[in-house]
């Protein structure tokens, strides 16, 4: 069985997720009918229609850490999921970066994709996560969500 890192806050660029996302599909081969995964990635633009040039995500990573924890042990005994991972990146990030990917494991279908939207909804609100948007006119705004 691989060795999968724990769900939390990681730096930009310090979790290889693309290869977290790959030992996800051999973590325990034939306990998991699927495997599912999100992959958050910033947007051009704001709900305002501003270009967005960066995004900037900081975080209160000891709480962070623990409230991602905790949803994910909350999907697995809410959904009887076999496994569930909530990896959320902070630093800044260019338009069309990945700065979240969830994984959920699953012995049947139904369970996962149930699973997945109540993880995404818990994740975008819980956790001491902030976000600021720095625009291409130069001016910046710190998001509500």
């Amino acid at each position: 069985m691989n060795e999968i890192p724990e769900s939390g806050m990681y730096e930009k660029g310090k979790l290889d997720f693309i290869k977290v996302i790959s030992e996800a599909l051999n973590r325990d081969p034939g306990k998991d009918g699927i495997v599912l995964y999100y992959v958050g990635t910033v947007k051009e633009l704001s709900k305002d229609g501003k270009k967005v040039k960066q995004l900037y995500i900081e975080a209160y990573k000891e709480l962070a850490d623990k409230k991602l924890k905790e949803i994910c042990y909350d999907a697995i005994n809410r959904f009887s999921t076999n496994d569930c991972r909530i990896y959320h990146f902070y630093g800044y990030f260019m338009p069309g970066e990945p700065l979240v990917v969830a994984i959920i494991w699953s012995r049947d279908r139904s369970q996962g994709l149930s699973a997945l939207p109540y993880v995404i909804e818990r994740y975008k609100k819980e956790p001491t996560i902030w976000k600021k948007e720095i625009y291409e006119d130069g001016t910046s705004k710190w998001l509500e969500e």
